[in-house]
């Protein structure tokens, strides 16, 4: 067959040198403002609040306009867009309040300044709820809301710590905002929203400690002039327009395949319990009576530790086998999508090699199953010996297997791959008799930012079912033009 060796380079993005210059301002004006409120902290404590007030209202402005861009693309699903325009109102909050507390409310006696922060935590917390989250089925949307409870009730225990004697309202919608952001990091967003949703997620959480913050410092009649309270709120003002910035970016990438639940959110249960078991035990020492409180709070911490370690056990296993192939030990065809779309996502150049066994059907109709199962087991082994990391062989289903070669650096790898594996197999015992392995081999190359995980398949489709043509014996063919269908169409007339 011939070999195909054309390299398509990656696509270039009008729209990425513009975006890469927004990262750039946005991350010299959070360390800007970080540095002249912490002077104004240290030299003029009457200006730390027009200070403070100023980069708010800078990261309004940037985030405003970050955002009302973002719900604008026409690419996006209207939810997505719905939520953009969410966060766009949050800034909008954000701009038109910094002048009226500055000029209004210099003292800071009024309740103008709760009011306005209770609309941006509840315009976003609409943002979030109009996210679209990854598609998951009836039993993991319950485990995804009880461990957002979970979190809730950690949330809760740090408010009854820090905010006591606030407002209900004002810990309300904070513990509304972190129940819908805990669930959003624990399902996780489908391919239009991953990382953005992760940045919208990381802000709003920040936000919630910094309310804490200022709750604490608030309810004990603390001075509220602290850089750790103003440190979490203009953080959390640059995770949310840096994620209006990402969601433009994402725009002008590869596509990426859904995903259930994002890394960091299956550490938000563990910390939630954590944090609670944490402020037992200071409320403890800091009232004297270590004995018998302490010591329950130390013993209840043990004993979440244990069990929140033996169900992370239980749920790697349960992950482990939701990605294998029971019979093969192979990787299943989840976790080829998943291994295959990560390598495109990246840029990189990625070969696939369909397979497809040759007479499997006439072993399991003359041997039967046990047979067959057995010889499946051994075609499994040649793709282990022959396919080295971070290769990954898998089993799709029946006798058809495949390979994902990510970041591959020439197509002529993948076709060492589909020689090797075409040169080990061969006859093998398999319950006594001897039974000659034979296969179909498609391969097919993406140059980086070429193809899609399904584009790429249906190439290596096309050619393992020419090499099927060739006859009984073990070929392997690569994509060319000329097996598209089309190409033969326009042969044949």
């Amino acid at each position: 067959m011939q070999t195909w060796t054309r390299r398509v380079p990656a696509p270039r993005h009008r729209r990425a040198p513009a975006l890469a210059s927004a990262y750039l301002l946005l991350g010299g004006l959070y360390l800007t403002m970080i540095v002249l409120s912490g002077a104004a902290l240290v030299t003029d404590v009457s200006a730390y609040d027009e200070t403070a007030e100023l980069a708010r209202f800078a990261f309004g402005v940037f985030g405003l306009a970050a955002a009302v861009r973002a719900a604008r693309q026409p690419a996006l699903p209207g939810r997505l867009r719905q939520a953009w325009g969410a966060v766009a109102a949050s800034f909008a909050v954000l701009v038109t309040s910094a002048p009226l507390l500055l000029f209004f409310d210099r003292d800071g006696t009024s309740v103008a300044a709760d009011i306005t922060h209770v609309i941006f935590v509840v315009a976003l917390l609409i943002a979030l709820q109009r996210f679209p989250l990854a598609p998951m089925n009836r039993r993991d949307r319950l485990k995804t809301v009880l461990d957002a409870l979970i979190v809730l009730v950690g949330g809760t225990t740090v408010l009854w710590y820090t905010s006591v004697d606030s407002a209900l309202v004002y810990s309300i919608a904070d513990l509304a905002l972190l129940f819908v952001a805990a669930r959003a990091l624990l399902r996780g967003a489908d391919e239009s929203a991953q990382r953005p949703l992760l940045l919208l997620t990381a802000g709003a959480l920040v936000l919630f400690v910094g309310d804490a913050v200022h709750g604490y410092l608030d309810g004990h009649g603390l001075t509220t002039q602290t850089s750790w309270q103003f440190v979490c709120w203009i953080t959390a003002d640059a995770l949310l327009a840096a994620a209006a910035v990402e969601q433009l970016r994402s725009r002008c990438g590869v596509a990426r395949e859904p995903r259930q639940g994002l890394p960091i959110g299956r550490f938000l249960p563990f910390t939630a319990v954590a944090v609670a078991h944490l402020l037992m035990l200071a409320a403890a020492v800091q009232e004297g009576e270590f004995s018998p409180w302490g010591g329950l709070a130390l013993g209840g911490a043990a004993l979440s530790a244990l069990v929140l370690y033996r169900q992370a056990l239980v749920q790697r296993e349960s992950d482990e086998q939701a990605r294998t192939d029971g019979l093969t030990g192979l990787a299943n065809r989840s976790r080829f999508r998943v291994a295959s779309h990560r390598s495109l996502a990246r840029n990189a150049s990625t070969g696939i090699l369909v397979i497809d066994m040759n007479g499997f059907k006439e072993i399991n109709d003359t041997l039967g199953h046990k047979s067959g199962d057995l010889v499946l087991i051994a075609f499994a082994e040649v793709l282990r010996r022959c396919v080295s990391s971070p290769g990954l062989p898998a089993r799709l289903g029946g006798d058809e297997f495949a390979v994902v070669l990510p970041e591959i650096n020439h197509p002529e790898e993948a076709y060492e791959v589909a020689g090797r594996i075409a040169a080990a197999l061969g006859p093998v015992a398999v319950d006594g008799r001897l039974i000659t392995l034979a296969a179909s081999i498609g391969v097919a190359v993406s140059g980086p930012g070429e193809l899609t995980h399904d584009e790429l398949v249906h190439r290596a489709d096309l050619a393992m079912y020419r090499a099927k043509a060739l006859g009984p014996d073990t070929r392997w063919a690569i994509w060319q033009e000329s097996l598209e269908p089309d190409a033969l169409l326009s042969k044949a007339s």
